[in-house]
């Protein structure tokens, strides 16, 4: 396992240690199970006796990137068939009781793109969301206090039907995606699971995609992340099936779960405090013709019918999280919100996060910046206004203030003005939306917009539209082809993470449920793990 946060919280490696891979039966642990066995989701439980037939180190397939990491269309067009938008949505609806239709609920959704005015909504009850129902003094409409692109071309959709093949908005699943390596090391959740659905695009200027990002409870907390083996070994044996072993598995994990843990579709995992659902946005129309790529950041809510108080399932725009708004860099920004002068402050907080040791670029995070959801934007655009050092040029008394909080990060780790101020902001630009798609990646390395000059070891990965990168911009498109930043930078640390995981967790003792809730409750009350965003994951950066 990815232990290099953990020693920096003694009770996390405690717990690591004295809930290991499996436990007694409050912990609902599994040993390494036969392959079939885990395609089916049949866990094995353990007792205290058992656990220690276990053989160390557990035997780790080799795991294939495209079986156990990033499943797609390309590869496994049939894996595919098991999962549509109106099944997805229909489990969201029914796993809270409501009587909704799938159509309803995303036409609302895409309401929310809409201004609340005759000619653009779709929907005008008391409890319909658009985007302008909060603004500035000045009409502009706002999320979080930033500006917020108010209406974008994507509302049209609110009128449309996703779900027919033929149809020309339809929404297709092209990626399931294993993000084990978001577990927190003090396994609050067992890390996300994804699934990506494109729109049927008619050309290269009306793309949509959307992708559902579940948290995975733990249904153990008080064991520990080891609680969440079974997890870690079902992915990785995926890679030893064949595509229908692989279609049956995947299905009964999203929809169904795995023995004692929830299904991946469930609308508690969409929540505030658990997982996302995020969008990628880049649709042309006679709206507008000069919109630019937008990524949002939506959650699910649990509302109720304004007619007749039955159970609703609302999908509300939220902040862009690690997207702090491009505005609070600039020597201009607003002198009468205090968020610019803090953000200001804040951000020497991050530097530590930023410039990691190593030269591995999965090391890059800015999950150590102080206080962020003040800081966070509604949306991650894909222009200068999104480029941190863009943003940051004439700024120079941010800039020494970055340049001195550097210096000693510099001088036990790298060299003296081995990162400077802007290539610090090049950085964080990195962890934004826009930047991991596009912003901090140049194919020819020639574009002077673009900043992929980080300073001292750290290359980041070109990402834009080139002959040797099939997806430009997204990291798979609507083929189910993967970008090259997935398969050279991300996915060989992704699988390394799990790896690493499975081998160790599963040579430890079983958890001892009652000494382990001891720890976990003690480890609960430290003040230093209060809010998520601050706690580490096993792979550290959780951008990307």
């Amino acid at each position: 396992m990815h232990l290099r946060f953990a020693f920096k919280f003694p009770f996390i490696a405690a717990v690591m240690c004295a809930a290991a891979s499996v436990s007694l039966g409050a912990c609902g642990g599994a040993d390494p199970v036969d392959d079939d066995v885990v395609a089916a989701g049949e866990a094995q439980e353990l007792t205290a006796e058992s656990a220690e037939a276990l053989t160390c180190p557990a035997s780790v397939p080799t795991i294939d990137f495209r079986k156990s990491l990033f499943v797609t269309k390309e590869t496994d067009p049939n894996v595919m068939l098991e999962f549509t938008l109106s099944s997805v949505l229909q489990q969201l609806i029914t796993s809270v009781g409501s009587d909704q239709t799938p159509l309803e609920l995303y036409q609302r959704w895409w309401d929310t793109q809409n201004r609340n005015i005759a000619s653009e909504r779709v929907f005008n009850d008391p409890d319909a969301i658009h985007c302008d129902d909060v603004t500035d003094s000045n009409g502009v409409a706002q999320l979080n206090g930033f500006p917020y692109s108010c209406p974008r071309n994507e509302g049209v959709l609110a009128g449309t039907d996703p779900f027919n093949p033929a149809g020309a908005h339809f929404m297709e699943p092209v990626a399931l995606v294993n993000r084990f390596d978001l577990a927190p090391v003090d396994g609050s959740n067992c890390g996300e699971y994804r699934i990506v659905f494109a729109k049927k695009s008619s050309s290269a200027i009306d793309r949509n995609f959307i992708i559902f990002e579940a948290k995975l409870p733990n249904p153990h907390p008080e064991c520990g992340v080891a609680a969440c083996l079974p997890v870690a070994e079902f992915w990785a044996n995926l890679s030893t099936k064949t595509e229908a072993q692989r279609a049956v598995a995947l299905e009964g994990f999203y929809y169904n779960g795995l023995p004692g843990f929830a299904p991946v579709f469930q609308a508690s995992n969409f929540l505030d405090g658990t997982g996302q659902i995020r969008t990628n946005q880049f649709m042309r129309n006679a709206r507008a013709q000069n919109q630019p790529w937008s990524l949002r950041e939506f959650k699910l809510d649990v509302g109720t019918d304004f007619l007749d108080n039955s159970v609703r399932l609302f999908v509300k725009p939220v902040t862009v999280k690690e997207n702090p708004f491009g505005g609070l860099f600039n020597a201009s920004f607003n002198p009468s919100d205090p968020r610019g002068a803090a953000f200001q402050s804040d951000f020497l907080g991050a530097l530590d996060g930023l410039v990691p040791l190593g030269d591995d670029e999965n090391d890059i995070s800015l999950r150590t910046l102080p206080n962020p959801e003040d800081y966070n934007s509604g949306e991650s655009i894909a222009d200068s206004s999104n480029d941190y050092t863009v943003q940051l040029q004439g700024n120079t008394a941010f800039s020494a203030d970055i340049d001195t909080a550097l210096a000693p990060i510099l001088l036990s780790r790298l060299w003296p003005g081995a990162v400077t101020a802007e290539q610090a902001a090049a950085r964080a630009t990195t962890q934004s939306c826009a930047g991991c798609h596009q912003l901090s990646s140049d194919e020819d390395r020639s574009n002077p917009l673009i900043n992929d000059d980080l300073g001292g070891l750290h290359v980041w990965q070109a990402n834009s539209a080139g002959p040797n990168n099939p997806t430009g911009f997204v990291h798979v498109n609507e083929l189910g082809q993967i970008s090259n930043p997935l398969q050279f930078t991300f996915l060989p640390h992704r699988a390394q993470v799990l790896k690493d995981f499975i081998e160790e967790a599963s040579c430890e003792e079983a958890c001892s449920s009652t000494a382990a809730r001891a720890v976990f409750t003690s480890a609960s009350a430290d003040a230093s793990l209060e809010g998520v965003e601050h706690v580490p994951t096993l792979g550290g950066s959780t951008t990307h």
